[in-house]
């Protein structure tokens, strides 16, 4: 179940960071961290 107030990012793509992606929905690195429960801040293409 999706936290409420968020939208479904599809796929990461080749040029993309967590502080572009976070850029991108006008959010924060660390928020992003938070809400996937990521256990890193690096993320993948795909």
């Amino acid at each position: 179940k999706k936290p409420p107030g968020t939208v479904e990012f599809i796929q990461v793509g080749p040029d993309d960071s967590l502080s572009s992606i976070a850029l991108k929905f006008n959010t924060t690195p660390n928020k992003l961290v938070q809400l996937n429960k990521l256990f890193s801040r690096s993320v993948y293409p795909g």
